[in-house]
Formats: structure tokens, C-alpha cells, sequence
């Protein structure tokens, strides 16, 4: 092999790729392959919205995807569910290095304050969507002795020394949501950068996981008020293969995830218990999903708030908004409130003229608001960390079940493996870190 020599000895000027200046950082956060669209679509294909039958799991080529799917034990061998988010927090890590090395002055003006903002704000979404995969769900009683996330502040290469507790990483979020709430403006230049509303939602969306519902119905709340905007599917075409527009009035904060083979309309097909909770005038059952014309008598699902057929939509809506605060109202008895969102919200699913008013009793408002969540947030990555989330309770408990090839798989409340395990790339370059339990 020939090659120049005299090139490869050059030495490059550093200082020229390192950021040093607000403009770099602004550029930083415009980079939306990493800060919005780097996440895993694990925790959707764990969930149990869909099924593959057992020809078209044995085609997905990644073996990722497929054990994922049944919960294996096998290690994973990919590490970008890892390092996706976690390049994102060095991004985050990056503009908040430069940010604090300029001049006092600098620090003061309102676009610093911003950049702030956004890069917490980043930073606690990443290790968010991280939590969700893989550590176990939030339990007050264990989580400070329970293993959460490598937490990282600096953007040098170093290798972080272990795992923080639950506990700790759960209040990193906490607090980097809040401080990105208080240093971000009400509104954005575009729906890929988040505002103050967007960082009310992403604590909306951590109390709720964390079972706090004051906590959840607080910030659900300062959300709505925000912004309180719901399509009215009666003005979409559900025709239409993406019936919802791309940064509608209803997005808050757009995210997505990668690609997945597996959630493809042509291999995922809608659980029929999911399908059974649409009545015919819901026209969620019509804008979300489609008879599958290769497999009579099946739906698969057609759409998402991105206008993406590539990744699935995880960002933060006003409707996921209302879902949240109907659920915190409810448990915290405020029962009238939560009536009010469940019917404000299915006011603008149903076809004209066919709504009527739910009042459901006390012993049943939970467990409908429950499968409201399933009707409208089918897609978007919450069934995964309800379903943890869920499990905490008996009277909510759920055991996902699927067959593969004549197996039958099951993941019962309580199993290790609503942790996914780290992938084992990441665990030989830092053996630091602990794995999780199986």
C-alpha cells in the first residue's frame, strides 16, 4: 500500500476544530442527527404494540432487533443505543464548556442564557431516553441503592468511573430539566429546539415515571397552559399514508428514534387487544393505522408526528400533556379534572358529531385513562416505560407476552430484564461499569 507521506505528516491546527465562541455552540445545537434523531428504537420493539410473525422475525437481519423482541438474554452487539445519547450528552457537555470559559459579559447576554438552556436541556432528554432502556423502573424505596446511569460533565474523553444510583440520575434529570426551565423563552426558533415548554414537559413526563403525580400534574400543567393545542382530526385526511403535518400545532419538542427493520408497517403488525380499544368513530383507528392488504383481517401502522417513514416519533406533545394530567388528577382524586382532559382530548379524535362525554366512576377512571394512554400514544415509545412504570402496582400490572417459532415468551412483573443489558462493546472499553443483573 502507497500513500503520501508528507500529507499524513501534517500537523492540523486543533484550535480550529474546537468550538470557542456562542455562533460554534449555536451550530452545535443545530446538529439534529445527533441531538434529536439519535435514539434507540429498543424500548418500542420491547413493548407489546405490535407482533412478527415468525417468518418475518427470523428476516429482520439485526440480531439486536430480534432479541430485543423476545427480551433475550443475549448480549447486545450494537453499541449505538448506547453511544447515541450518550454523544449527545458530550455535545451538551461541549457548549457548556465554552459557554463557561467566555468573558462575564458574554455569559450575562440573553443567547448564552439560551444556549444554556438548550444544551441542559439536551443533556437531560439523552440520559432520559438512556434511563428508560436501560435501568430498572423508579421505585422511591430502592432507587438510591439501585444502579443508574454513567453520568458525564466534561466534554474530555475520559472515561466516567462507574454507574450513579437511580436515585442520583433520576435528580440529574430533574435538575437539568430545571435548569433548562429556567434559562429557556416560551418559544423556539423551530420545533427541534427546545423552549421552557419542552423542559415543563420533560419533567411532566420524569415525575410521572417516578410515580410523584404532584409532581407530574404540577408540571403537566404549567405545559398545557403553554400550550394548550390539540388537532382536531376531523380537519385531517385519513386517506392521507401521513395524515398528521409535520410540526403541528400539537408538537412541543420534536425527537425520533433510528431506524428499525422490525417496526416496519410490512412486518409489525397491531396487537388485536390494541385494535379492540378503538370504537369505529375513533378516528385514531383510521389516521394511525391501515388494513394490511398481504395479510387480511391485520392493521399495520402508517404514521407518526414526524412525517417520517425512517424512525418513530419520541418527542413531547400537548396531548401526551393532557394524558399525564389526567392520570396525575386522577390518582391524586381531583377526578373532575381528569374527566374534563379525557373528554377535552376525545372531543378532537372523534368524528363529528359522534362524541359523547365519558363519566366514568371512580373505580374506573384510572384504569380507562390507562387505555386512553394505549389509544392515543400508540408508537411513541411510552407503552415500554408505562409498562415498567405500571408494573410497581398489582392493580396495573402488565406480563408482555409473545410466540416465536412454537416458543412462548413472557416478561413477568419484576424480571431483571426491564433493564436492557449494556452492550458488551461498552462494557470492554470501561470495565467500570457494572452490567445489568440477569
Amino acid at each position: 500500500m502507497a500513500s503520501c507521506s508528507d500529507f499524513l505528516e501534517l500537523k492540523p491546527d486543533r484550535k480550529m476544530d474546537i468550538p470557542s465562541t456562542l455562533a460554534d455552540c449555536e451550530l452545535l445545537l443545530n446538529e439534529y442527527s445527533v441531538l434529536n434523531s439519535s435514539f434507540a428504537a429498543a424500548n418500542l420493539i420491547a413493548g407489546e404494540e405490535f407482533y412478527l410473525n415468525s417468518g418475518d422475525w427470523s428476516s429482520v437481519s439485526d440480531p439486536d432487533e430480534r432479541n430485543a423482541y423476545i427480551w433475550s438474554d443475549e448480549p447486545t452487539i450494537n453499541a449505538a443505543a448506547w453511544q447515541g445519547p450518550y454523544k449527545a450528552v458530550f455535545y451538551a457537555n461541549q457548549i457548556l464548556s465554552v459557554v463557561d470559559a467566555l468573558s462575564a459579559q458574554e455569559k450575562n447576554s440573553q443567547q448564552a442564557k439560551e444556549i444554556v438552556g438548550s444544551a441542559h436541556f439536551f443533556r437531560a432528554f439523552a440520559y432520559q431516553q438512556l434511563l428508560e432502556l436501560y435501568c430498572l423502573p423508579f421505585n422511591k424505596n430502592t432507587a438510591a441503592a439501585e444502579l443508574g446511569l454513567p453520568l458525564k460533565f466534561t466534554p474530555d474523553l475520559e472515561l466516567p468511573k462507574g454507574r450513579a444510583s437511580l436515585l442520583d440520575t433520576y435528580q440529574q434529570i430533574l435538575s437539568d430539566y430545571q435548569m433548562a426551565a429556567e434559562k429557556l423563552p416560551l418559544r423556539a426558533i423551530a420545533k427541534s429546539r427546545p423552549n421552557k415548554t419542552a423542559a415543563y414537559a420533560g419533567l411532566a413526563r420524569l415525575y410521572l415515571d417516578m410515580q410523584d403525580y404532584a409532581g407530574a400534574f404540577r408540571y403537566a400543567d404549567d405545559t398545557w397552559k403553554a400550550q394548550p393545542n390539540l388537532l382536531d382530526y376531523n380537519t385531517l385526511d385519513i386517506y392521507d399514508e401521513m395524515s398528521i403535518p409535520k410540526n403541528n400545532a400539537e408538537i412541543i419538542f420534536t425527537a425520533q428514534t433510528f431506524y428499525s427493520e422490525t417496526l416496519t408497517p410490512y412486518a409489525a403488525r397491531i396487537n388485536p387487544d390494541l385494535m379492540a380499544l378503538y370504537w369505529d368513530a375513533d378516528l385514531r383507528k383510521l389516521i394511525y393505522f391501515q388494513h394490511n392488504d398481504f395479510d387480511p383481517g391485520t392493521y399495520g401502522y402508517k404514521t407518526n408526528y414526524d412525517q417520517s417513514a425512517i424512525g418513530a416519533f419520541i418527542g413531547f406533545t400537548s396531548s401526551e400533556i393532557l394524558l399525564i394530567r389526567a392520570e396525575a388528577a386522577a390518582r391524586l382524586n381531583r377526578n373532575t379534572d381528569a374527566l374534563a382532559d379525557i373528554n377535552l382530548l376525545r372531543k378532537n379524535r372523534f368524528a363529528q358529531g359522534k362524541f359523547v362525554p365519558v363519566d366514568w366512576e371512580n373505580d374506573k377512571l384510572l384504569s380507562e385513562i390507562l387505555k386512553e394512554r394505549r389509544r392515543e400514544l400508540v408508537f411513541r415509545g411510552r407503552r415500554w416505560a408505562d409498562t415498567k412504570r405500571l408494573n410497581q402496582e398489582n392493580k396495573t400490572a402488565i406480563v408482555p407476552q409473545r410466540q416465536v417459532n412454537g416458543a412462548n415468551y413472557q416478561l413477568v412483573v419484576g424480571s431483571p430484564k426491564y433493564a436492557f443489558l449494556i452492550p458488551r462493546a461498552v462494557i470492554d472499553l470501561n470495565p467500570t461499569i457494572e452490567q445489568n443483573k440477569r
